[in-house]
Order: C-alpha cells, then structure tokens, then sequence
C-alpha cells in the first residue's frame, strides 16, 4: 500500500525520477481550467500533454457519466476519486488514456503527433480542477511509457511525475473536492481524494522538489544579475570605442601642430597595432555571449541536468567576459582621455551635442 511508505522512500522514488526529468517551475493552471470551461476538453489534454514534453496528438472521445470502466480494448482506466469520506468513490470521473504496446520512443521523430486515444466522462468539466490532476497523472503513464521506464505502471511514480513537472498546484487544487447534502436538518459533508498519495506524502514531495527548484532559482538569479551587469557594461564600452573612434578620425584629418612626445608614440603604436578592430571583435564577442545567456535565461523554468550544467556554462563565460571587458573599458577610456586632449573644442561640442540628442 502506497500510505504505507516511508518520506525516505518517496524521496529515493523522486530523486530517481529528477534525474531523468528534472523539475520545472510551476506552471500556472488558469489556463487548462478556462479551456475545460468553454468544454474545449480536447484542448486541455493536448496543452496537458505539451506540459509534460509529451509531443503526441490527443484523439478525445465521450462516454456516459454513468459509464463503469473496465480494462478492455487497450485502455488504462481511472474512476478519477480514489476514496470518500465512505471509503468509497463517488461519482467517478471516467478518465481512459489507450497506451499501445509498440509505444515510438520519447525523444524520437516517431513520437511527434503520435496519436493517443482519450476517454472521458461527459461529467468531466463539473470537476475542472480534479479533471485536470487526474489528466497529468495518466499522461504520466504515457511519458513513462514512451522512455520504457520500470515504472510506467507505478501509480507512485506516475503521481510523481506531475509534481515534478509543475503541476503542483495544479493538483493541490484538485486532489479534493468537498460536496455538501441536506436533508432535513443534517447536512453531510462528502471529501473526494483523487490519487494515491496521502495528503503528508504529496505535501513532502511538493516541499521536496520546491527545496530543489529554489536551489537553481537561485543560480538561476546569479546568471541574470551577471547577465545584466555585462550588458550595462558592453553599454559603457560601446560608447566609449565609439567616441574613441572618431577622435581617431579627426586626428587623422586634422593632425595637431603640437604634441607630447609619448602621445604622439602611442598614437603611431595605435595605428600599427589596429585596436580598434581588436577592441570591436573582443566586444562583439562579449555582446553573442551576453544575448545568448540572456536568451537562454529567459526562458528557462525546466531543469534538467543539460540546463544545470548550461547554467554553469554561462555563468562562467558571462562573469569571465565581465572581467575582461572592464579592462578593454580601461584601455579604451585610457587611450580616449589621450586623443581627446587634441580634438577642437567645437568638434567635441558637436559631437557630444549629437550623441546626447
């Protein structure tokens, strides 16, 4: 019985399933439970699906509500409630999901729109939330399924999934539902519990995956603070090569009669040298690995030990280009301060006067 296992023992189930799937920041359920309403059922179970990174294409079909599954034709069946205050379901959710035995495997190009047949009660959409946490746990079958897991039959695992896949609220709204009935002056109160943790079993593995996702939220952050700091400082760079650049020019045109003689040398090892383009090579360098942490940040709520380690990778590349782009500034600055003793005071007026307009 599942109610019997240890925290330690679905830890060791979860940290299993991490290491395969990683975790992902909880993902919002307003959205499933709007397109449930407007009876876009169809919809809901394919955005279910893509949520899970499950590629295939959901065929829905109807049953009656009073509709009793059985375990025929192919078909994985759910009543959806696992006990009442009774200790026994009531008005079951009929939830079907067809898993075929020659199943393409996850990953591949045969899985892509792979169609998978979905029976539901027509009942389904009076229990939005319920609807939805019982939905995730049989894809979950299905995702298990598709990586030949030991566990595609566990209903364990397959209650795992979803919490690691973001749909911890989601399901810690509609594990229950609460139905009240009078008659006379006793009202009885009917709880439903849809799936096979117990309450102190999900609210553990909830905390369980929270602890973890928080812990590369917050190298999650480190990058992105690294990431801004780079572009504020490719910012000042820029500007500075920029303003550089022209006071070249103009002292290329228009040579000063008078110059101090360590000036003037390095003026000629500026020429010979080519820093301009150096200095704008080693900046464009810096600008494709900012924009492509800061891309791949953006995005980022799923991860996975190939996220983990791009992490890594970035932070390293970004804060190594912060280092060596505040020297280049350095040396920009440095070398700007020098030819800017020698441009006219009008052309400076100008110039300024246009960068600032």
């Amino acid at each position: 019985m599942l109610d019997r296992l240890s925290n330690g023992e679905i830890a060791t189930a979860l940290n299993e399933l991490i290491s395969c799937f990683g975790v992902k920041e909880d993902l919002p359920s307003g959205a499933l439970i709007a397109l449930l309403r407007k009876k876009k059922t169809e919809e809901c179970v394919q955005e279910i699906a893509h949520r899970l990174s499950l590629p295939i294409r959901i065929s829905l079909s109807y049953v009656p509500k009073d509709f009793r599954p059985d375990n025929t034709d192919g078909f994985r069946s759910t009543a959806l409630s696992r006990t009442d205050w009774t200790g026994r379901g009531i008005e079951g959710i009929t939830a079907q999901v067809s898993i075929p035995q020659h199943l393409p495997m996850f990953g591949t190009s045969g899985l892509q729109d792979y169609p998978i047949k979905v029976r539901v009660s027509e009942n389904c959409h009076a229990h939005s939330s319920a609807f939805v946490a019982i939905m995730a746990h049989e894809l979950s079958h299905v995702l298990l399924a598709s990586l030949m897991s030991p566990h595609k039959d566990s209903e364990l695992h397959a209650d795992l999934v979803p919490i690691l896949l973001g749909f911890r609220d989601a399901i810690r709204q509609g594990r229950k539902t609460i139905e009240s009935t009078t008659s006379g002056n006793t009202t009885t109160t009917h709880i439903t519990t849809y799936g096979y943790l117990t309450d102190s079993q999900f609210e553990f593995a909830c905390s369980h995956v929270t602890r973890i996702i928080v812990r590369h939220q917050r190298d999650k952050k480190h990058l992105m603070k690294a990431v801004k700091q780079l572009q504020r400082k490719l910012k000042v760079a820029e500007r500075s090569l920029a303003a550089f650049r022209d006071y070249f020019k103009y002292l290329d045109k228009k040579p000063p009669d008078k110059m101090r003689p360590e000036h003037a040398q390095r003026v000629v090892q500026l020429h010979a040298q080519d820093c301009i383009r150096d200095w704008n090579v080693r900046i464009a360098e810096f600008r494709t690995s900012q924009e492509a942490a800061e891309l791949f940040v953006q995005g980022l709520h799923h991860y996975t030990s190939n996220a983990i380690e791009r992490i890594k990778t970035h932070t390293q590349v970004v804060e190594l280009a912060n280092a060596k782009l505040g020297e280049i500034t350095k040396a920009i600055t440095k070398n700007k301060r020098i030819l800017r003793r020698y441009v006219g005071i009008i052309y400076r007026s100008r110039r300024t006067l246009f960068h600032h307009s």
